[in-house]
């Protein structure tokens, strides 16, 4: 956590113990401010190596107005370094230009280094009334501030006060590869709430000004803590991808569950219909897509998967159909050019559902249909209480509700939605041979932060006798799939 200017690490308060549970959190303190010793050259380039010298080879970053500045600039060039980025109150530039007027005015902020020259102290009670003003706590937070002594090198005060006015983070955005959080006050005075419609992933706390983590922490902790879990579950689509390709030649022997499921959902859409074009999203070996081009022999049926490994295979075994290797997020396919999407097991590899509803909207045609399935938060019950008993570690995939993929359809802009959910329940001799099934349909943990994966005997056994508390009196052992399925209509 590194802190902004006019206070050290003092800023944080009991903001850090309250993130202390989802992490090991630990503060640093700007040069020339707190103990840290001051810098020779206070340029950005400095505060940066600087940085790359104090931080760990590895860790998120959680930077307050200043600090944000220059945790994004940090993230830009040091991309291998950052798991992600959480900013608090931190414009893109923080005095306005004619290109970026969102921010404070430069005589405003010539007018307070001008302060800073001739009477520090009175500069910080300032900016403490700044920093305070607006907030719905006001009072108690600017009280709280001018009880702080924070120690700040004169000298190193006026050269960050500078650096803060130069700071430019617009060309950096474009160079941050982590994901990211930017955390804004409603009332803040130092930086326009109009800051964060510019800025991508942000969220507003009610009521805040420009230290929300201080008055409204409650707020500001469930966010991030929302950041966190869904870094947590967030998916390695490389690694699915190449799951899947490894799966490939043994997929359709064993992905009976799939295979059925599809077949009702392809049973379902009428033959009267005469779609001109069809996308089979997430086709794998293209089971579906003969079984498409077949029921529909006048369209042209396009086979459209992540895993080149599967389309390989599909191409092997189909050579007349035509095939796309591409992500369901971004599309390779002209807007509102599909009239028919069929999906079978395959969205729920997607991490960003508002992004993908868009994108499914702009290549359906007016009144095209989206026929889908993919497993609900239900699937695999047994198998997660089983390794929550093991250990605390990502085992198994997490996956979006009824309720989340109606909601993210009605905001890219489809109405006519139509989705049920239903439990189906498979049934195994052994959890090594659930297991076995899961990986050879490429359908294990995938997650992309920190997973423990299914090594050690012990580990194994551990999960093997805790899942016997569901073994059935028929001598098998449960699975249960959650089922969403059904179809959406572009008006």
């Amino acid at each position: 956590m590194i802190h902004g200017w006019g206070t050290d690490s003092q800023i944080w308060g009991s903001f850090k113990q309250s993130l202390d549970s989802y992490a090991e959190v630990n503060t640093l303190d700007l040069p020339g401010f707190g103990d840290a010793p001051s810098l020779d050259d206070y340029s950005e380039a400095s505060l940066i190596s600087w940085m790359a010298h104090s931080l760990p080879s590895h860790c998120y970053l959680i930077g307050l107005s200043l600090g944000g500045m220059l945790c994004r600039a940090f993230a830009a060039q040091y991309p291998e370094r950052v798991a992600g980025l959480i900013t608090i109150s931190s414009n893109l530039q923080f005095v306005a230009s004619e290109q970026y007027p969102h921010a404070m005015a430069a005589d405003n902020f010539n007018s307070f280094t001008d302060s800073w020259a001739e009477d520090s102290q009175a500069c910080l009670k300032r900016f403490a009334g700044l920093q305070s003003q607006g907030d719905i706590q006001q009072r108690q937070l600017i009280r709280t501030l001018r009880g702080m002594e924070s120690k700040i090198d004169t000298v190193a005060g006026k050269e960050l006060l500078a650096l803060l006015g130069r700071l430019d983070n617009w060309p950096t955005m474009a160079k941050i590869q982590c994901p990211s959080l930017n955390i804004f006050g409603q009332i803040d005075a130092l930086v326009p709430l109009a800051a964060a419609e510019q800025i991508a992933d942000s969220v507003i706390i009610p009521g805040a000004g420009h230290l929300p983590h201080l008055t409204a922490t409650d707020d500001v902790v469930e966010k991030i803590s929302h950041f966190f879990e869904s870094q947590r579950y967030r998916l390695d689509k490389e690694k699915v991808a190449e799951s899947f390709g490894r799966a490939a030649k043994r997929y359709d022997a064993v992905a009976q569950l799939q295979h059925r499921i599809g077949e009702q959902l392809l049973n379902s859409i009428s033959p009267a219909d005469c779609p001109e074009n069809i996308v089979d999203l997430g086709c794998g070996t293209g089971y579906h897509s003969v079984q498409l081009q077949a029921r529909f022999p006048a369209s042209r049926v396009t086979g459209v998967d992540i895993s080149p490994g599967m389309l390989s295979y599909a191409q092997n075994c189909y050579p007349a159909c035509y095939w796309l290797c591409s992500d369901a997020e971004n599309l390779d396919l002209a807007s509102a050019s599909q009239d028919l999407i069929f999906s079978n097991f395959a969205l729920q590899w997607c991490d960003d559902l508002p992004r993908l509803a868009a994108e499914l909207y702009r290549v359906l045609a007016v009144n095209g249909q989206l026929y889908i399935v993919v497993p609900g938060p239900q699937t695999l019950v047994e198998l997660r209480a089983a390794w929550a008993e093991v250990d605390d570690g990502v085992h198994v995939n997490r996956f979006a509700s009824l309720q989340q993929w109606q909601a993210a359809f009605t905001e890219a802009g489809l109405n006519t939605i139509n989705l049920q959910s239903s439990a189906v329940t498979e049934q195994h001799q052994s959890v090594r041979e659930l297991l076995l099934e899961l990986k050879n349909v490429g359908a294990h943990n995938n997650n992309a932060g920190k997973a423990n994966h299914l090594t050690g005997k012990r580990q194994l056994k551990a999960l093997y006798n805790a899942y016997e508390q569901f073994r059935l009196p028929d001598g098998t052992l449960p699975a249960t799939w959650e089922i969403i399925s059904g179809y959406i209509v572009k008006d």
